[in-house]
């Protein structure tokens, strides 16, 4: 019995100690090579550094979840994964822009690529009083078509 008890003391001081890991521990954006310019908030650098695991990961579903509204993300986040996924294993430039009221702009430089990975970032909420600070990532179908 006594063991039994010494066993969970162990288990639950384990689960105590993990419970105080650090957000980027945990989400996993400690690991990433990046740097940024630009102003950005800090709900726009958590959205961008979410969308950067998720591409080194190449995980399609967890990227499509960051999108402002499900329109189409999953077959943008399949794209991007397609063509980002190796670049998201270099270390990577985010320069961001409020360019408008509504829309954040988040331009990723990965090391090696000529070309960047430009993101449009805008509220999840329903309207201008919404509290909610969360933003999403446009990923609509034809959205970054020229």
């Amino acid at each position: 019995m006594a063991a039994a008890l010494l066993l969970f003391a162990a288990c639950q001081f384990a689960l105590d100690e993990e419970d105080k890991a650090p957000r980027y521990v945990k989400d996993g954006t400690s690991d990433l090579e990046l740097s940024v310019t630009g102003r950005p908030m800090p709900e726009t650098l958590a959205v961008v550094e979410k969308a950067l695991v998720r591409l080194k990961k190449r995980d399609a579903d967890g990227l499509a979840e960051l999108a402002e509204d499900d329109n189409g993300a999953k077959q943008t986040a399949r794209a991007w994964v397609k063509e980002w996924g190796d670049a998201a294993q270099q270390p990577v430039v985010v320069d961001f822009d409020d360019d408008t009221i509504s829309t954040w702009t988040a331009e990723l430089r990965f090391k090696g690529e000529s070309e960047p990975l430009s993101i449009d970032l805008k509220h999840k909420g329903e309207g201008k009083g919404d509290p909610s600070r969360e933003f999403g990532i446009i990923m609509k179908p034809g959205y970054y078509d020229s």
